[in-house]
């Protein structure tokens, strides 16, 4: 077992709010705040813990307009001297790798909830992942940049780790637009589907952010650089990415085509569905992500709400996938496997 874990808190929208939940209400044991920041300022704790009031009161300070900027090298000096030290990134702030590579480099731990890191250019990516940067044998973990709280990450590594050669990963990452698809298969019109979703607080503030299929993107990014003994460089812009609907089109200009379609599939026994795709063709990786229709017999015919599913095709696993799936979206789950991996960075699971 490791000493306590001293966790400093990048963020405090949906998810690092509720891993602040779930440390003032579940106190995990060895775990301590020992700081918070976001745009508005940061705080680190002068003893033991962070008080609640103080965390609190991060939010009345005056905003600054980077995350980045309210964690400077004093601050990671005076982290860096706290025993298992851990900086969590709840956020999905542009240009923290290089945050991340100088808390590193002074062993601190990072945990990650935030995909845009993950998926600078390979090079830049690279120097997160180089031993030789790191010191006392800090640990950078990810889980939760990949289907919320389901064991992705860990799964795809297992199978890589152990020998198995992976041929195809079949991905619902989207719980919005999972949600979204899931609502016109069920006869819902596709303007009122997305209205359901905006007020259910599925949906980025504009839906067409989600609509447009970059997050799905990002995530299989991080999924095919996992791969070894294949080209697994992938860049964001080697992903064939096709938007769930087009762009500059009103949505209620659709409803009649996209409702008529929803009906050809359920006659048909089909599904469409958001779909990336990982294949692995002679050595080289590519990488899709885009609307599918599948049959009956896919694993992600079946889905329903706002849930997420992986499903992994290799040498093992073949013609049956081993499947990954649950709940794709949430602050909660994202939490839950953010917190499950500072227990296991700092040696406390």
């Amino acid at each position: 077992m490791g000493s306590d874990a001293n966790v400093f808190l990048l963020g405090t929208g949906v998810v690092g709010s509720a891993l602040l939940a779930i440390l003032q209400n579940a106190k995990p044991r060895g775990v301590t705040l020992a700081g918070v920041a976001n745009r508005r300022g940061a705080a680190l704790a002068r003893g033991a813990s962070l008080p609640e009031a103080e965390a609190k009161s991060i939010t009345a300070l005056p905003r600054t307009s980077h995350h980045r900027e309210t964690v400077d090298d004093e601050l990671l000096d005076a982290l860096a001297a706290r025993r298992n030290a851990v900086l969590v990134d709840a956020t999905a702030a542009d240009g923290l790798e290089s945050l991340y590579v100088r808390a590193l480099a002074r062993g601190i731990h990072v945990v990650t909830a935030n995909k845009k890191p993950l998926v600078v250019p390979w090079e830049v990516r690279q120097r997160l992942f180089d031993p030789s940067l790191r010191k006392l044998g800090a640990k950078l973990r990810y889980e939760a940049t990949v289907g919320a709280g389901l064991p992705v990450i860990e799964t795809l590594k297992d199978l890589v780790r152990t020998g198995d050669r992976v041929e195809r990963i079949d991905c619902v990452l989207s719980g919005t637009l999972g949600f979204v698809a899931n609502e016109i298969h069920a006869g819902t019109k596709l303007s009122t589907a997305i209205a359901i979703a905006k007020d259910r607080g599925y949906t980025e503030p504009d839906p067409r952010e989600d609509l447009g299929g970059a997050d799905v993107a990002r995530k299989a990014v991080i999924l095919a650089r996992e791969l070894e003994g294949a080209s697994c460089a992938v860049e964001i812009g080697d992903v064939d990415l096709a938007p769930f609907v087009p762009p500059g089109v009103s949505l209620e200009s659709l409803d009649a085509e996209v409702a008529a379609r929803a009906e050809r599939h359920r006659a048909r026994a089909e599904k469409l569905v958001y779909l990336a795709r990982i294949e692995v063709k002679l050595d080289r990786v590519v990488a899709s992500a885009g609307p599918v229709v599948v049959s009956a017999d896919h694993p992600a015919a079946t889905l329903t709400g706002s849930s997420a599913l992986v499903a992994f095709t290799t040498a093992r696993y073949d013609p049956e996938p081993l499947v990954v799936r649950g709940s794709g979206a949430g602050g909660a789950v994202t939490a839950a496997a953010v917190l499950a991996d500072v227990l296991k960075v700092t040696g406390l699971a």
